[in-house]
């Protein structure tokens, strides 16, 4: 490609995120329609994950080059993102314990279909353009750390379709492009094949719109890629290549709105260059990057605008040539075939109200710490940090779960404890005789500890050392249901020596 083509597609690409997520962010999980227009929008400078993490991993190749693979990356994660949400915690979590990529992005994983790795995919077009083989292989090498399944489907879409752009400038055509090398049996795939089918039979943007809201819109997780994948998918075709009506026309779909603006404001920044962007909002995306500190103190991390562009283009002339020349393998989801570390291991006894005198099973555990011996049939033990409570749940039953909570985290103070409890039914919760949380939403569970449905997540202050008794009774128990207790940090961090035991 001409240099000066290609610069201007790169500086399209990072000046559309940014300016596009920003107008988004305000509206991020909302579960309803936005009506935004123009004289509404509200610009904020904040940091923005969507484009910083894309930085560490510029890092990255700068050590590793065109030999970097998702265990390669594991490095990098442990050494360089000390925090992170959902699926960003939850995969150094699993690292932290030895379960390494890909089963890092596999294990526990409530969030392996999020969008967190569908909106790091650019830096991959960008660096192999001429090569959306390799943009999708380097994709799926970071998506599998953190995601699985869809979720790494996502990024490999984005990639190759903004590579395709990079090089055609042709927005219907590259995202048919991707759309067709997508797994056919996958959910990605099918919820694209509805949008591509009411574009195809001329269906109006509003009708179109308001099908993939009764549809689409409902996941209990705002942050679910397939369903926001829809909604990118959808303005990116009918945005008429429109910078503003695209952006817009994303984020009117609620959800994942700074995730989803950024995504197509990137992706028409690649295919139309800076020309696609209005004069009047030109000066509204600073030079200066807005970064979070793990990423400023990483020496030689680009902090402008003019900087990322450069290194950029510096990588893909260095890297993109040592390529291999053989095209490179299509994703296969990550299959265990050894047994994986279990850190998340509890044991309860799971009893239901109809069947036991409950004020008996608790005077007893009180008095004696263990499990009464007529009742030792319905200890059931979990190695997942989710609980699947199907087999328990025999149609709109009351069930009532015990556990011996004992701490032993010594690296926490009290007062910096947060306990996450969702479920899929209405809950109640004690520890010893205090009542904690009396929860009926009905939602399903989301078990986050920022963003908890069908529950809660709280500050709850424990003192090392000390065993309580844990009750928990869950509401209406149909299946299939699954319920989560876990312990956190105030930086959303997935905490070790919160243990659930009783014998």
């Amino acid at each position: 490609m001409d240099k000066s083509f290609y610069q201007d597609k790169i500086r399209g690409c990072w000046f559309g995120k940014s300016l596009a997520g920003t107008i988004g962010m305000p509206f991020e999980g909302v579960p309803f329609p936005v009506n935004l227009t123009e004289d509404q929008i509200n610009l904020q400078d904040v940091p923005n994950d969507d484009l910083e993490l894309q930085l560490v991993w510029m890092d990255a190749l700068k050590t590793h080059g065109v030999e970097l693979t998702c265990e390669k990356l594991a490095d990098t994660w442990l050494n360089k993102i000390q925090h992170g949400c959902d699926e960003y915690s939850l995969a150094l979590h699993n690292m932290a314990h030895g379960i390494m990529p890909p089963a890092s992005g596999w294990k526990n994983n409530f969030f392996a279909d999020g969008m967190g790795a569908t909106i790091r995919s650019e830096i991959w077009a960008l660096l192999f353009p001429e090569r959306p083989d390799a943009a999708a292989y380097f994709a799926q090498q970071d998506a599998e750390v953190d995601h699985w399944g869809d979720g790494v489907r996502g990024e490999i879409f984005m990639a190759m379709a903004e590579a395709h752009a990079c090089v055609h400038s042709d927005i219907e055509a590259a995202l048919r492009f991707a759309w067709i090398k997508t797994d056919s049996s996958s959910r990605l795939y099918r919820t694209l094949e509805k949008v591509f089918e009411q574009y195809d039979a001329g269906v109006s943007d509003t009708e179109a719109r308001d099908f993939l809201l009764l549809t689409e819109q409902r996941n209990s997780n705002f942050t679910d890629c397939v369903m926001n994948m829809a909604f990118i998918v959808h303005a990116l075709l009918r945005g008429n290549g429109d910078f503003l009506k695209t952006t817009l026309m994303t984020i009117s779909f609620g959800r994942d709105t700074d995730c989803t603006a950024a995504s197509c404001g990137a992706f028409i920044g690649i295919a139309k260059g800076m020309e696609v962007f209005p004069q009047k909002w030109l000066g509204m995306v600073k030079n200066e990057l807005c970064l979070s500190p793990f990423v400023t103190a990483i020496p030689g991390v680009p902090l402008t605008l003019d900087e990322l562009v450069e290194q950029t283009i510096q990588l893909h002339d260095e890297l993109a040539p040592k390529l291999q020349t053989s095209e490179y393998p299509a994703y296969i989801p990550y299959c265990p075939t050894e047994d994986l570390p279990s850190p998340d291991y509890s044991q309860w006894l799971i009893v239901d109200d109809t069947k036991c005198n409950l004020a008996e099973v608790e005077t007893y555990l009180r008095k004696h710490g263990k499990c009464p011996e007529e009742l030792k049939e319905n200890l059931v033990s979990f190695d997942t940090l989710f609980m699947d409570l199907s087999e328990y749940a025999d149609g709109y039953n009351t069930l009532h779960l015990y556990s011996f909570l004992t701490v032993n985290n010594q690296n926490v103070k009290p007062d910096e404890i947060v306990l996450s409890a969702t479920a899929d039914v209405g809950q109640r919760l004690w520890l010893d005789d205090q009542r904690l949380m009396n929860h009926h939403s009905r939602q399903k569970m989301l078990p986050s500890f920022h963003r908890a449905e069908g529950g809660a997540a709280f500050r709850l202050p424990l003192t090392a050392g000390k065993t309580h008794l844990m009750h928990w009774e869950l509401f209406c128990c149909h299946a299939p249901m699954k319920a989560c207790l876990m312990f956190g940090n105030l930086h959303n961090d997935h905490l070790d020596g919160f243990d659930f035991r009783i014998s």
